[in-house]
């Protein structure tokens, strides 16, 4: 009978904590940015040069207060390339509590902007 118990608590442990982690990715919803002066753009390209670990950061085509999508152009190809089938990294911004992130789309690593205006897109 302690087996039964142990068991059925395990579940209902998983279930409480799917439950929670849903609840949590769901308070995030699509963002914008308020602003893309020359301020705001810094220390998105900061935040972006830090989770990438490169320091040279290029921004594709698009305009972050009007599209929640940011993508990074690859680097590129050195001196001995023609070519590179290398393809931008693509970032989402998201609002949640009154903070602004980007979180990356091929890793879902979060990234907390500070000192960046954002509102939820639409």
């Amino acid at each position: 009978m302690t087996t039964g118990r142990t068991i059925a608590a395990i579940i209902g442990f998983a279930a409480f904590a799917g439950c929670c982690q849903s609840t949590s990715a769901q308070a995030a919803s699509p963002a914008v940015l308020v602003r893309a002066d020359d301020a705001a753009m810094a220390r998105v390209k900061a935040a972006l040069a830090k989770e990438m670990g490169r320091s040279l950061i290029e921004l594709g085509p698009g305009d972050p207060t009007q599209s929640s999508t940011i993508s990074v152009l690859p680097l590129p190809p050195g001196p001995l390339e023609d070519r590179s089938l290398a393809k931008p990294t693509i970032f989402r911004l998201e609002i949640s509590g009154g903070a602004c992130s980007l979180v990356r789309e091929e890793t879902g690593a979060r990234i907390r902007l500070d000192g960046v205006a954002c509102r939820a897109a639409g």
